[in-house]
């Protein structure tokens, strides 16, 4: 256990029985997903534009990221739930955890590429070799959280939509068309729906739908970290409970907001595409 941790980056052993078995599991996860990934299906840009460089997905770089992120998941719904009051916690900077978040201009559309990871069964997009996460500052809301679309437990599904700059769509659209490619080759019957809205009468206006995922545990209801700013400084929002009418109020159309998201294919009953799951937003008051 000692030497795959050290090969995968988990730190040392320290023969205690918690810290054992914790790290016992991490080297369970990243072995097993090597395995896995080794018979995953890869489609880069190259395949999908002529002419441009293929990446290799499979190093060691993008891997931790994933397993640091399926673990961020798995502490979240694992740990106990009690309830607290909605407040605000004042912090000196919303982006200092947020390294591997790239602006649009900094992403190169040949150093794009998808796989189907079998583990997880479904594709992740990759840039360089690492996950491909974004973030965008001052993004205008267009519509805030509609309680039209319901979740499988009846909660309104907490999406807003805002406009998207050109060269965010520029980048969402090479993501659309390089998933959708291996989507089609992995022989899916599911209708896919483009990541970029442009709807009649607003094509020159596109739009993109940030999600708002939610937890059954812990000590907020939401898994997004969100940041109120104005110019006193920034605070951090805590919910005490699932409340899509409190969600909405903050964000108004006209609204600006600092996204950092997550760029997450789907397929799912017929409907396949990319869902843009927000992993902090702050909001500019």
């Amino acid at each position: 256990m000692a030497t795959l941790a050290t090969y995968f980056g988990l730190g040392e052993q320290t023969h205690r029985s918690l810290d054992d078995v914790r790290m016992n599991l991490e080297v369970l996860k990243y072995c097993a997903t090597v395995l896995f990934l080794e018979s995953s299906l890869c489609i880069t840009a190259e395949e999908v534009e002529p002419n441009t460089a293929q990446r290799n997905p499979f190093d060691m770089g993008q891997l931790s990221n994933e397993m640091e992120e399926s673990y961020e998941l798995s502490s979240t719904e694992s740990s106990e739930m009690y309830s607290v009051e909605s407040s605000a916690v004042a912090v000196s900077d919303g982006r200092s955890d947020l390294a591997g978040f790239l602006e649009p201009n900094e992403v190169l559309i040949p150093s794009i590429c998808a796989s189907f990871v079998t583990f997880s069964q479904r594709i992740q997009l990759f840039h360089e070799g690492f996950i491909l996460r974004l973030c965008c500052s001052h993004l205008e809301v267009r519509f805030g959280i509609s309680k039209n679309f319901l979740d499988h437990a009846g909660r309104p599904r907490l999406n807003f939509v805002v406009n998207a700059p050109e060269s965010l769509c520029k980048v969402l659209d090479a993501c659309d068309r390089i998933a959708r490619k291996l989507s089609s080759d992995l022989v899916s019957s599911s209708e896919w729906w483009p990541v970029v809205i442009r709807k009649d009468g607003f094509v020159n206006n596109p739009t993109v739908r940030l999600h708002i995922p939610y937890t059954i545990s812990g000590d907020n209801p939401y898994q997004t970290e969100m940041y109120q700013k104005d110019s006193g400084g920034m605070q951090k929002l805590v919910f005490s409970k699932y409340d899509a009418a409190e969600l909405d109020s903050l964000f108004t159309p006209g609204t600006f907001v600092d996204a950092f998201f997550s760029i997450d294919p789907y397929d799912y009953q017929q409907s396949a595409g990319i869902r843009l799951v927000a992993k902090k937003l702050i909001i500019h008051s």
